[in-house]
């Protein structure tokens, strides 16, 4: 296994997303079952939502595990490593969509990353409006009335983009700290493996290093620093679940001339070794 196993959306539908009700004594679809058990721990194409009105759930995500209880709103973003949600006696929704289809402005919302976004927890207004739409959708979808369809799915999305601004300190807006937050995300992405410096994104962007501070810590709550050795550790944890690179050629993956400077990071910000993070989590399943 030496690469990350990608479910992708257009495989299971082509309409742009998958909705489907889930209750305690609701079987799931076997197909879905045999994708989820063969793909193990993965990654999408597309956005995920769970919209849990009953019950509770649990998965692992980014190797960090989390629970959804009820009245909650939880979503994966298709960078994200994740294995198959477990609930709980639950009832609810799951919504698999193609980033394409959300404007813009929503996806901002979305993508605006803090690292591990937490379950929002809805109002019983909020939960019964969530559960309302996503039930008329799913009845329209047999008709496949596409623009009709996906009419629906933008209201959905605004509802979304609204619970996770009110949730958070997120800035909706197009202000300047927001749009250096996104670019500056993207830059990373792109970059880390090069560029660790907070420095080398700054001129990048064009600005001051103080001032992209100023901006992430406003939008996300956390520096820059932070953020490039969150970006390292999660590649480094995707590298040693998904292949069998020793410490020190995941090291050299990473950019780092010094694998024992890997090391000291890895350990500082998990509190484990990276041979301990790997025998824990290939042990899991």
């Amino acid at each position: 296994m030496n690469s990350v196993p990608i479910s992708k959306l257009q495989d299971r539908s082509n309409l742009g997303f998958v909705l489907k009700p889930f209750s305690p004594d609701k079987d799931e679809d076997e197909a879905d079952r045999r994708q989820s058990t063969d793909l193990g721990a993965h990654r999408d194409d597309h956005y995920i939502f769970f919209v849990i009105v009953e019950g509770s759930g649990t998965t692992v995500v980014d190797f960090e595990e989390k629970k959804v209880g009820p009245n909650s709103l939880y979503y994966i973003l298709p960078e994200q490593i994740h294995y198959r949600i477990k609930s709980k006696k639950a009832k609810g929704w799951y919504l698999a969509a193609d980033p394409a289809l959300v404007d813009p402005a929503c996806r901002n919302m979305i993508e605006s990353w803090a690292g591990q976004h937490e379950p929002i927890t809805l109002t019983p207004e909020e939960i019964m409006d969530f559960d309302l739409l996503l039930g008329i959708l799913h009845r329209k979808t047999r008709a496949l009335q596409q623009n009709v369809l996906h009419a629906l799915l933008r209201t959905f999305f605004e509802m979304a983009a609204s619970a996770i601004q009110q949730s958070s300190t997120i800035i909706a807006d197009n202000s300047r700290p927001a749009l250096l937050s996104m670019a500056f995300k993207k830059l990373l992405s792109e970059n880390v493996i090069k560029y660790k410096s907070p420095a080398d994104y700054a001129e990048m962007l064009h600005i001051s290093e103080p001032y992209l501070n100023e901006a992430l810590k406003k939008i996300t709550g956390s520096t820059v620093s932070f953020w490039i050795k969150y970006k390292v550790v999660t590649e480094a944890k995707r590298l040693l679940y998904f292949t069998d690179l020793n410490v020190k050629q995941i090291a050299g993956e990473l950019g780092f001339d010094n694998h024992s400077y890997f090391s000291h990071i890895f350990l500082k910000e998990t509190g484990m070794t990276a041979l301990t993070f790997r025998k824990r989590y290939r042990d899991r399943t």
